[in-house]
């Protein structure tokens, strides 16, 4: 949810700094012309075989079931699409990879791409032309990008298609998509979802003003066959209480406080006098990464002592006013994230069925 909006000063930098690694940029994954994906084309086969043998598992738990979807704790990739194919990327491995290994959450970025490369960017920056500018309207695409495309980018429609080849194969899992929505991209993503397969799988018909007081619990939204959360923000995104959301796209922060980007110390809540409706909000999400200081760009030297579980439990005792529900990192193969977010679910499932017997929710098939 948190985007790094200096990446692009950061790339000219190193790139004006390391002139000469220049030739090599040019001939990198993110070095495409045409709308290319920075991953494989194909649908990975590891998305084609079910992530877990128990049949009567939500989510990876059994005790998860019988639970509102907000009172378990997810696991979030932040900038999902941002793998080993870009450029200061913000994780190691693909985003259908952290699907298959126990992810539940996406953080995607939508960008409107030309094809430039990063030595495109650098003379665009010298020239004073603008990424996107309208005299490259014609050429520009949609894509899944942080900050620019020049960097690197992957196709939505590849992404979007893999992600529905995840639900597809693997029946008893709910997913959360969350769209920081670039510039001028908002109806081409609705294209894309629309052309994705996805909408059979999307939550809809909950009744709220911008506000979601009871949400449905796992179990329901299997039995419906409604696995698919999708959420977003910027670009043209604002409350639902204000504007006619698309029906099936929450705006975010309708539904999400969080604490502060590049804060992996405290719980402390993102903006002014959130604190006041935190308990309103159906997630809480922790922000827990944190760029290099020197270039504010990714560190999987940070991850490595961030993502621990020891680390993360520290972090997760200073919430006082409310336990997050919602845990994002960079790197997310590295460290025991998923360790600790299994055990923080095993904890809160002790008590589920008497928690979730009190809970409806209409959902529409």
């Amino acid at each position: 949810m948190g985007c790094c909006k200096n990446i692009i000063g950061s790339l000219i930098c190193i790139a004006i700094l390391c002139g000469a690694g220049i030739a090599a940029y040019m001939y990198g994954p993110w070095n495409n012309k045409d709308n290319s994906d920075g991953g494989s084309e194909e649908t990975p086969t590891t998305l084609t075989a079910k992530t877990s043998a128990c049949t009567n598992c939500c989510n990876g738990l059994e005790s998860n079931c019988d639970l509102p979807i907000n009172e378990v704790t997810w696991a979030f990739v932040h900038n999902a699409m941002s793998d080993d194919s870009f450029y200061a990327a913000n994780n190691d491995l693909p985003l259908e990879r952290a699907l298959v290994e126990g992810y539940r959450g996406l953080m995607l970025d939508s960008c409107l791409c030309d094809g430039d490369n990063i030595v495109d960017l650098i003379q665009d920056y010298v020239t004073g032309k603008d990424e996107g500018s309208e005299e490259n309207a014609e050429e520009q695409y949609l894509g899944f990008c942080h900050g620019t495309c020049a960097a690197g980018s992957r196709s939505p429609a590849t992404v979007l298609k893999n992600i529905k080849t995840f639900l597809d194969v693997n029946p008893k899992e709910v997913l959360i998509l969350e769209f920081e929505v670039g510039e001028g991209t908002l109806e081409l993503l609705y294209q894309a979802l629309n052309d994705s397969g996805l909408e059979k799988y999307v939550l809809r018909g909950l009744e709220h003003d911008g506000t979601v007081t009871s949400w449905p619990t796992f179990q329901q939204l299997i039995n419906a066959n409604r696995r698919l959360l999708l959420f977003a923000h910027d670009g043209g995104m604002e409350s639902c209480d204000k504007q006619a959301c698309p029906e099936g796209i929450f705006y975010t922060f309708d539904h999400f406080s969080e604490t502060n980007w590049n804060d992996v110390d405290t719980c402390d809540v993102r903006g002014n006098n959130n604190n006041d409706i935190l308990e309103q909000r159906g997630f809480f999400l922790m922000n827990h990464w944190k760029n290099d200081d020197d270039l504010d760009l990714p560190s999987k030297t940070n991850a490595e002592e961030f993502n621990t579980y020891e680390f993360l439990s520290a972090r997760f005792d200073k919430c006082d006013e409310r336990m997050p529900n919602a845990l994002a990192v960079d790197y997310w193969s590295t460290g025991d994230v998923l360790k600790f977010v299994e055990d923080q679910n095993k904890k809160i499932g002790g008590g589920g069925d008497a928690v979730a017997s009190s809970r409806s929710s209409s959902i529409r098939h």
